[in-house]
């Protein structure tokens, strides 16, 4: 699934100086109990104008933990809704699931005035270019304006990118990739916030 560019621009790979947290897509669990992590490399973006009746700052923040993610919506500084995607071990403390590839996750709850979340991700094993399939995730991540794009030492392609992909009135929407040049796997999620409409009688589950 490709980026939904808002306004495209060129960014920098940020390198950090520290490897991998995480071992492989396997180690990846799903969690939205869990607490903030303290990030690697951070990307904060005003998304007030897509909360129903904001009437203070609500911000979307896109983190990278290792070589995962979190992405957090706080309103006036107080946190409302984090989402982690990352090697958290199967004792983690709060609920964690691990990753059911290729099915939607949908969970109705309140956040700052969204009312569901829906997460899905896809593991994809790369037999051929892995460079080549670094370079797509990197044109993906680039088509959207707000973005962050962070590579690890002692390997190029060892590489961890997150986009908004949407902002808008009632929904915000983002995109993250995960490289593991060590598996030649590439793990991809979309999620989003929305607010259900009444006739919506999904709850908490799976789906195709």
């Amino acid at each position: 699934m490709r980026a939904v560019p808002l306004t495209a621009q060129a960014p920098e790979v940020e390198t950090l100086t520290i490897g991998f947290t995480d071992t492989s897509a396997e180690q990846l669990r799903f969690s939205l109990d869990h607490p903030r992590i303290t990030p690697l490399a951070s990307k904060r973006l005003d998304v007030t104008a897509a909360v129903p009746s904001a009437d203070t700052d609500v911000v979307l923040e896109l983190h990278v933990i290792g070589s995962s993610h979190q992405v957090a919506l706080s309103v006036a500084g107080t946190d409302r809704f984090i989402e982690t995607f990352a090697c958290l071990g199967e004792d983690a403390g709060p609920p964690v699931h691990r990753p059911a590839w290729g099915r939607t996750r949908t969970t109705p709850g309140s956040w700052a005035g969204f009312s569901r979340h829906e997460f899905r991700s896809h593991r994809q094993e790369v037999p051929g270019d892995f460079g080549s399939a670094v370079a797509e995730v990197l044109d993906l991540a680039r088509a959207a304006a707000h973005h962050i794009v962070v590579g690890f030492p002692g390997d190029p392609h060892a590489v961890t990118a997150l986009a908004a992909t949407r902002v808008e009135p009632g929904c915000v929407a983002w995109q993250t990739w995960h490289c593991y040049p060590q598996h030649r796997q590439i793990v991809h999620s979309a999620s989003r916030l929305d607010v259900a409409q009444s006739e919506d009688t999904e709850t908490d589950g799976e789906r195709s």
